[in-house]
């Protein structure tokens, strides 16, 4: 893994890392390599890692940071993680996406399940400058968490990506709010992607007063709002796209 900040607790003993505030910082400058055997083959780069990595984590915060010139993802908040809280940072000059989200699946112990986390008022610009199926958000298995009032912009792939399930299969990717959100010019560089990108069965989730266009495909599935396999029980209402 590149050299980078972990913020880890101990699930298996139930021992969280709480309450930390990062505030007014500059992380820039990670390097990575892909691996032998890994061909960055996964949807959205999800094999990629991420500068900052939160794991068991709860109620901590990152605000007004600047991320820049990295070679990885930016944030990448894994299992056992809650109300954690991303505000206000300007994310730019990312080899792959911004913010992946992603916990234990109903298959894994609960307290491994990831949810209730804020992704609020970043600018998010120039990502997936190595890795162009990154994602800007991604929301893997997760739940209830806030993505709203971000600027996500000149990206080669999807803007804000939820739900990991393809089909009807049991999901714990619901309850999440994806609102307020300006996305704009991305893509052209890969095809089947949009602004926001959903999948699976996903109750309680509400994607509402989004600004999205300029979105571009290679060659097809350049959607502002894009449903794809299994995407069922969302809300969708109030989004102009253009």
């Amino acid at each position: 893994a590149p050299g980078h900040l972990r913020l880890e607790g101990d699930l298996s003993e139930r021992r969280y890392v709480e309450h930390l505030r990062f505030r007014n910082l500059s992380f820039v400058h990670t390097r990575f390599e892909l691996p032998p055997g890994n061909s960055n083959d996964q949807q959205g780069s999800a094999s990629v890692p991420a500068a900052i990595t939160l794991r068991g984590a709860r109620s901590c915060s990152f605000e007004n940071c600047r991320l820049s010139k990295l070679g990885t993802f930016a944030f990448d908040i894994m299992a056992g993680c809650s109300e954690n809280e991303f505000v206000g940072n300007e994310i730019t000059q990312i080899a792959a996406g911004g913010i992946r989200i992603n916990g234990g699946t109903e298959r894994n112990p609960v307290w491994e399940r990831t949810r209730n986390n804020r992704i609020t008022d970043n600018w998010l610009h120039d990502y997936g400058q190595d890795f162009p199926s990154a994602v800007g958000v991604l929301l893997m298995n997760t739940e209830g968490n806030t993505v709203a009032h971000n600027e996500i912009s000149h990206g080669g792939y999807t803007g804000v990506s939820i739900g990991w399930v393809w089909g009807y299969q049991r999901s714990v990717s619901q309850n999440n709010r994806i609102e307020f959100n300006h996305i704009h010019h991305i893509g052209g560089v890969l095809s089947d992607m949009g602004g926001i990108y959903t999948l699976g069965v996903s109750p309680g989730t509400v994607i509402r007063n989004n600004h999205i266009h300029d979105v571009d495909a290679n060659h097809y599935g350049g959607w502002g709002i894009y449903f794809d396999e299994g995407s069922t029980h969302l809300l969708v209402e109030n989004n102009v796209v253009h």
